[in-house]
C-alpha cells in the first residue's frame, strides 16, 4: 500500500511539473507544427460509449490528449505547446531541455497505459472538461476549452480504498465554483497563480 502511494505521488509530481506553466518555450530546431500525422501516421482513436454530444466531446478531448502524448513521446515542444493550456517551468528553460524530455518520457509512460474506454465519465461546460475513470485508482483528465479549441490542462490520480469507493469524484460536486469566476475549483486548482485563465 505504501509503495503504491509513493508511485502515485511520483506520478502526480511529474504530471504537475509537465502540465503547468503559462509561458511558452521552443527548443532549437523544433519546428512549429501540430500535425500529429507527421509523427504518428497510424494513430487511431477508439470510440467511447457515451451518449450523443458527450461522446463527440469526449472523443475530441481524447484525440487531443493522445496527440499531446504523441508529441511528448516525440519530444516535440512546439506540438506540446499547441495542445496544452500550460507548459512547465522546466520545459520553458532551454538550459533544462534534457530534464524536460525526461519529464515528457515519464508522462508518456504512465498516461499511455490508459485507453479511451477507461474515461467513460465526463463533466463539461463551455470552459472546461473533466473526464475520469472508476477506482480504486481514479485517473482524472482536465481540459480547458473555448469556442475554438480544447487544450490539455492536467492529469491527476486519486486512490480509493474499500471504505472510500466513490469519494474521489462526487458527480454533483465536481462543478463547484467557490469564487464564482466560471472555473470549477478542481480545474482552477491546476492553474498557476500567475497563469492567465
Amino acid at each position: 500500500m505504501i509503495k503504491n502511494t509513493i508511485v502515485i505521488l511520483a506520478i502526480l509530481a511529474v504530471g504537475a511539473i509537465l502540465f503547468r506553466s503559462n509561458r511558452t518555450f521552443e527548443s532549437k530546431g523544433d519546428t512549429p507544427t501540430s500535425n500529429i500525422a507527421d509523427y504518428f501516421p497510424s494513430l487511431s482513436v477508439p470510440t467511447l460509449s457515451l451518449p450523443g454530444s458527450e461522446q463527440a466531446l469526449a472523443s475530441e478531448a481524447w484525440t487531443i490528449f493522445q496527440n499531446y502524448l504523441a508529441f511528448a513521446k516525440a519530444h516535440n515542444l512546439s506540438g506540446i505547446r499547441s495542445l496544452s493550456h500550460q507548459i512547465s517551468n522546466t520545459c520553458n528553460d532551454s538550459r533544462k531541455e534534457a530534464e524536460c524530455f525526461t519529464l515528457m518520457d515519464s508522462v508518456y509512460s504512465f498516461a499511455s497505459l490508459y485507453k479511451s474506454s477507461d474515461f467513460y465519465h465526463i463533466q463539461s461546460d463551455e470552459r472546461q472538461i473533466v473526464m475520469y475513470t472508476d477506482g480504486p485508482t481514479v485517473a482524472i483528465l482536465y481540459f480547458t476549452r473555448n469556442t475554438e479549441e480544447i487544450k490539455v490542462l492536467g492529469m491527476r490520480f486519486c486512490l480509493e480504498g474499500e471504505a472510500t469507493i466513490g469519494t474521489c469524484i462526487v458527480a454533483d460536486q465536481i462543478k463547484n465554483d467557490s469564487d464564482g469566476d466560471g472555473w470549477w475549483d478542481g480545474v482552477e486548482s491546476l492553474f498557476y497563480s500567475n497563469s492567465s485563465k
